[in-house]
């Protein structure tokens, strides 16, 4: 056996998940400007993957080492384009609501292709967000913290 690791498999169902009224995005499909595809979830174009830790549970060599693998994965909510509505904060409750939805449907799923175990890591910077034009949105940024046995 050897060693294998599961970026894009992880990506791809994450993607697959079914979160309503969200367009959740693959690796291989960050919008240069969410206002097309509005509510959306979508890997951070800058540092999507960090923090990797490999950590061997046994010796080997040449890849037959049992190994835990993990690392973190950030997303991108992008929920109502800023200044929309009635008055600057009218997206912020259902933003928030579409967040909990979001967050709710990951946390609850079993069946991400790749890995052992997936949790939260942290929500940050919940409120003005940019597009990868620069265009300014209601939103957040979210991570993920994975864990997979690479053999």
């Amino acid at each position: 056996m050897t060693i294998s690791i599961n970026f894009a498999t992880v990506a791809n169902s994450i993607k697959s998940l079914s979160v309503s009224g969200v367009n959740m995005l693959n690796i291989d499909q960050i919008p240069q400007s969410g206002s097309l595809v509005l509510p959306v979830v979508f890997p951070q174009p800058n540092g999507w993957l960090d923090n990797v830790n490999p950590i061997a549970q046994s010796l080997g060599s040449n890849g037959t080492e049992k190994m835990d693998f993990s690392y973190t994965l950030h997303y991108v909510f992008l929920y109502a384009e800023a200044g929309s509505g009635i008055s600057q904060t009218d997206p912020i409750a259902p933003m928030l609501a579409k967040l909990e939805l979001i967050v709710e449907t990951i946390l609850n799923n079993d069946a991400i292709t790749g890995l052992v175990d997936m949790r939260l890591n942290g929500i940050e910077g919940v409120g003005r967000i940019q597009d990868v034009s620069g265009n300014d949105y209601w939103g957040a940024l979210f991570s993920l913290r994975c864990m997979e046995f690479a053999q």
